[in-house]
C-alpha cells in the first residue's frame, strides 16, 4: 500500500522542538508520502535543518509575503490525498498517520480528524489530556484558542475551501478552521491522545494585549459576519459560561490562598527548626555510609560478590524476547545466552570472536566487515554489551543486517552507565549509549517500524552497578523501578523485514480443562454441547493451528486470527469426549499431562477437596486440622461454612509441599469418610491412545501438579521426571510444558527455557511479534455461550482484519 499522507510542519526558532517532531514522523508505522517544513521568520540553524531534511527527505518552504502563501505552497508540494498539519514540538504516536488513514478510508464523509493531546511536564512527572473544543462554529467563534493545534484533513476538502487565506498577516489557521466548521463538514475527534506536547511548549495563539492580534481578529470576524449573526446567541452564552467558570475558579483559588500561605509559613518554621536540630547534632548532611569512598566496593563488576547488576537486566531483556532465539543463532564470544534462552528451538549456532585464541569461537572475524559469514544466514543474532567496544558501530550493524535472514532478529544491549571494561583496555571501551542514541544508531541499518526498545535502570541500580554490588544485594522491586532519566542499560530488538509491520494481534492460545457436564466450583468443566459450539465458531471464523506451529511461525507469515487449543491436567474426558469432537472438527490440540497417575487410578487434590467438603451430604460440623504447622478449627455445619472452609484449605494447599498437601488431604478423607472420585486423570493406556490421534501433541505438566515457585528443592525433579515419564509412555519427544496453576518465577522459567521449546502460563493476553518463550500467555476458557466466547476471543484479536477462511486437514 502506497503512502497516502503528506505532513506539513510549521517550524519556529526552536531546534529541539523540530527534532522531537521529526523523530516521531520517522517512526510512523505508515510512512508519510512527503514531509514539508514551513519556515517562519525565525528558524533553527542551517545544519540542524539540513539533518532533518536529509533524514526525512523533506522539502522546505520559504516564508511568503503572507503566512497563507507558504502554507498553501506546502500543501501543493505533496500530492497525497490526506494532509496532516502541525507545529514543530508536537510528538506523534507511532500509529498516528495509520489511525488517521484508517478513519478516512472507513468513512468517506469524514472531512477532518482532530486528535486529543497529552500535555506532559518536561520531567515526565505529570500528564493531562486536552480535548480541543473547536469542532463547532460556536466554540471557534467564542474562543480563538479552541482550534486544534494539529489536525488531519482530506485534500479535496482543503481544495474545496481554496486553502489558507493568502491576504491575512496572521490568524491564518484560525480563519481556515472557522471556514471549515461553518461550511458544515463532518469532523471527528480522536479521543485517544496520539499526540503529545510538553506543557511549557504549548503555544498560545492570541494575546489580549496584542493590538495587532485584535485587529486581525476583527478582520476575520468581519469576513464571517453571517456566521456570527447566525450563532451570536450561542456565542455569547458560551462566553458567559466560560467567564462564569473562570470567576468560580478565581473564588476557589482565593479561598485556598490564605490557608495555604499560613500552612507554608508553618512548614517553613518547622523546617528551620529541624535544620537547626540536625546542624547542632552534626547530621545536617546526607549520610553517605558505605558509599563515602572514592574506590568502588568491587572492581570486578560484582562477580566476586555474586551476579553483576547489569546481568539481571540482560537476562530480563533476552527472556522477554526469547521466542526470537530460534533456528540458526549467532552469538559473540560464547554461546551461553543461545543455550539459556533458545534451548531446543535452536537448530544450529555459531560463536563469533575477533580473538583467534578463543577456543569456543567457531568463526573468527571482525564484525565491522565479516565476509566469512554468508548473507542471510541467521535467524537470530545475540549482541549483548558488544557494540560499545566497536569503533564503527554503524558498520557492525550493517553487517548484522546483511547476515540476518529475512524476518531474522537482532537482540542487542548497550550500557548507558558502566565502569570502563579493562578487558579491552582503557582505549578499547569506546561508547556509552542513551536510549535516544541507541534509536538513532540502529536506524542506520533497520527501519524504525521494525525496532523496539527496552530501557532498564534507576539511580539506585546505577549506583549499585558502579560500586560493583551484586544482584542479591537489591530487591526485585528495586530492579523493577525504571527511570527514563537514569538508564543503566538499553535493550534493542531489530527485525530485518522488507514489508510494513502488521499491527494486528499475533494470535491467541486457548486453555481448556474438562469437557463434561460435571459442575465444579472452579469452573474447569465445560458441557460437551458448549465445547462443540465453540469449535464450530472457531473453525468458521479463525485459523486453528497446532500450538508449536503457531508459536514458531514468524509474525508476518501467520494468518489472521491464529488460534491454538490446549488442555491442562489430562482428565479422562479429554480422551473420551474432547478428542472425538476435535477429530470431527479437524482441530489440532496440545494436552498437558501430569505423570503421577499413569500407573494408578487417582484424583487431583482440588477435586478431592471439593467432593468431600461441598458435595458429601453428611460430614461433621467442625473440622480440626493442622495446616503448615498450625492447628486450625473450621466450621462446616452450613453450606456457607463449608464453602469458606474449602477456600481456606484450597488457598493453603496450592502453595504447599507435596508432603504437606498429601497429609492434609489424607486427614480430610479420614474426617469426611472417603468416597469414590467423580473425575479422574488419564492413566498410561489412555495417554498412549490419545498420543496416536491425528493433530494431538502431548506436553508436560509436572509429576504432581505442584506450584513450582514454592518448590525450591524439587523443581528439576518435577520437570525432568514428568518429561521422561511421558516420553516413555508415548514414545514421542515432549517439547511443550505448561505451569501448574500458571505459577512461574525467574528460576522455573529459566529451567523451562532449557528443557522445552515452549512454556505456557495462564496470563490472559495475545501473543506479540516477540515474547518470552517460557511464559506463553493463554486465555482460560470457561463455559461461555458462543456469542460471549466469540466476543472475548475477538476482543483479544483486535484489530485483526476479517479472517481469510482456509481448510486445515490433520495429517494421518
Amino acid at each position: 500500500m502506497t503512502a497516502s499522507t503528506g505532513v506539513i510542519v510549521e517550524v519556529g526558532p526552536g531546534g529541539r522542538a523540530l527534532l522531537r517532531t521529526a523523530d516521531t514522523i520517522a517512526r510512523q508505522h505508515r510512512p508519510a508520502e512527503a514531509v514539508v517544513l514551513v519556515k517562519s521568520s525565525a528558524f533553527p540553524s542551517a545544519p540542524l535543518v539540513e539533518s532533518v531534511v536529509s533524514r526525512l527527505r523533506a522539502f522546505v518552504i520559504e516564508p511568503g509575503s503572507h503566512p497563507g502563501v507558504a502554507w498553501n505552497a506546502a500543501a501543493r508540494r505533496t500530492g497525497a490525498p490526506y494532509l496532516v498539519v502541525l507545529p514543530a514540538g508536537l510528538a506523534l504516536h507511532d500509529s498516528f498517520i495509520e489511525q488517521c488513514e484508517s478513519m478516512f478510508r472507513g468513512d468517506a464523509s469524514l472531512a477532518a480528524v482532530v486528535p486529543a493531546i497529552a500535555l506532559r511536564t518536561a520531567d515526565g512527572s505529570g500528564e493531562l489530556h486536552w480535548i480541543p473544543e473547536g469542532l463547532r462554529a460556536t466554540a471557534v467563534l467564542s474562543d480563538t484558542r479552541s482550534i486544534p493545534p494539529a489536525f488531519a484533513i482530506r485534500r479535496d476538502v482543503w481544495e474545496s475551501l481554496e486553502g489558507f487565506d493568502e491576504t491575512l498577516d496572521g490568524l491564518v489557521e484560525y480563519e481556515f478552521w472557522l471556514r471549515l466548521v461553518t461550511a458544515g463538514y463532518r469532523l471527528e475527534l480522536l479521543q485517544k491522545p496520539l499526540i503529545s506536547s510538553e506543557l511549557a511548549e504549548r503555544r498560545s495563539i492570541d494575546s489580549a494585549d496584542d493590538r495587532r492580534h485584535l485587529q486581525l481578529f476583527r478582520t476575520v470576524l468581519e469576513r464571517h459576519g453571517a456566521a456570527i449573526e447566525r450563532d451570536m446567541t450561542e456565542v455569547l452564552v458560551a462566553r458567559e459560561i466560560r467567564f462564569g467558570r473562570l470567576r468560580e475558579v478565581h473564588r476557589e483559588l482565593l479561598a485556598r490562598r490564605d490557608p495555604d500561605l499560613e500552612e507554608l509559613d508553618r512548614l517553613r518554621v518547622e523546617a528551620a527548626h529541624h535544620r537547626a536540630y540536625l546542624r547542632y547534632h552534626g547530621r545536617d548532611a546526607l549520610d553517605w555510609g558505605d558509599f563515602r569512598r572514592t574506590d568502588p566496593v568491587s572492581r570486578d563488576w560484582g562477580y566476586d560478590r555474586g551476579v553483576p547488576i547489569d546481568r539481571r537486566y540482560i537476562d530480563e531483556f533476552l527472556a522477554a524476547h526469547s521466542s526470537d532465539v530460534r533456528g540458526a543463532v549467532l552469538e559473540v564470544q560464547e554461546d551461553d545466552f543461545t543455550l539459556a534462552f533458545g534451548g531446543r528451538r535452536v537448530t544450529e549456532h555459531a560463536i563469533l570472536d575477533l580473538d583467534p585464541s578463543n577456543e569456543r569461537a567457531t568463526v573468527v572475524a571482525d564484525l565491522r566487515s565479516a565476509p566469512q559469514l554468508p548473507s542471510q544466514a541467521f535467524d537470530c543474532i545475540i549482541l549483548t554489551q558488544t557494540l560499545h567496544v566497536i569503533d564503527d558501530m554503524a558498520a557492525a550493524l550493517g553487517e548484522c543486517y546483511r547476515i540476518l535472514k529475512p524476518g531474522g532478529v537482532l537482540l542487542a544491549t548497550l550500557p548507558s552507565a558502566s565502569r570502563v571494561c579493562l578487558e579491552y583496555g582503557e582505549h578499547g571501551d569506546l561508547w556509552r549509549m542513551t536510549p535516544a542514541g541507541a534509536r538513532a544508531l540502529f536506524q542506520s541499518a533497520f527501519a524504525p517500524s521494525d525496532m523496539s526498545y527496552d530501557v532498564f535502570g534507576n539511580v539506585l541500580t546505577n549506583t549499585a552497578f558502579l560500586h560493583g554490588l551484586s544482584c542479591a544485594e537489591l530487591t526485585d522491586a528495586e530492579f523493577a523501578a525504571r527511570d527514563p532519566y537514569f538508564p543503566a542499560l538499553t535493550g534493542v530488538r531489530a527485525k530485518k523485514t522488507n514489508r510494513p509491520a502488521r499491527r494486528s494481534a499475533r494470535g491467541v492460545v486457548l486453555l481448556y480443562h474438562r469437557i463434561d457436564d460435571t459442575p465444579d466450583v472452579h469452573g474447569l468443566g465445560m458441557p460437551e454441547a458448549v465445547f462443540d459450539a465453540q469449535l464450530q465458531w472457531l473453525r468458521a471464523e479463525c485459523h486453528i493451528m497446532p500450538l508449536d506451529e503457531l508459536l514458531s511461525t514468524p509474525h508476518e507469515q501467520l494468518p489472521e486470527r491464529a488460534i491454538a487449543l490446549t488442555f491442562d491436567d489430562g482428565y479422562e474426558d479429554n480422551l473420551l469426549v474432547a478428542a472425538p469432537l476435535l477429530q470431527r472438527h479437524q482441530a489440532p490440540a496440545a494436552f498437558f499431562l501430569t505423570s503421577r497417575w499413569l500407573a494408578d487410578h487417582g484424583e487431583y487434590w482440588w477435586d478431592t477437596l471439593e467432593r468431600l467438603l461441598l458435595l458429601t451430604s453428611s460430614i461433621p460440623a467442625v473440622l480440626d486440622i493442622s495446616i503448615a504447622g498450625a492447628r486450625v478449627r473450621l466450621a462446616t455445619g452450613s453450606a456457607e461454612e463449608r464453602l469458606a472452609a474449602h477456600w481456606r484449605l484450597h488457598d493453603a494447599l496450592v502453595h504447599a509441599s507435596l508432603e504437606e498437601r498429601e497429609r492434609v488431604v489424607d486427614a480430610l478423607r479420614s474426617w469426611a469418610g472417603g468416597g469414590a472420585p467423580r473425575v479422574r486423570p488419564m492413566m498410561a493406556d489412555g495417554v498412549r491412545q490419545l498420543a496416536t490421534l491425528p493433530g494431538v501433541t502431548i506436553g508436560a505438566h509436572t509429576v504432581n501438579h505442584l506450584a513450582l515457585p514454592d518448590q525450591r528443592s524439587g523443581q528439576l525433579f518435577e520437570l525432568m521426571e514428568c518429561q521422561a515419564d511421558l516420553r516413555r509412555v508415548t514414545g514421542q519427544p515432549i517439547d511443550l510444558f505448561a505451569y501448574p496453576y500458571g505459577a512461574v518465577d525467574r528460576e522455573s522459567a529459566s529451567s523451562v527455557r532449557r528443557l522445552w521449546r515452549w512454556g505456557l502460563s495462564c496470563a490472559d493476553r495475545v501473543l506479540g511479534d516477540s515474547f518470552d518463550a517460557a511464559r506463553v500467555p493463554r486465555l482460560d476458557v470457561k463455559s461461555w455461550e458462543t456469542a460471549d466466547f466469540a466476543s472475548r476471543v475477538c476482543r483479544l484479536l483486535e484489530p485483526a482484519a476479517p479472517p481469510r477462511r482456509r481448510a486445515f486437514t490433520l495429517a494421518p
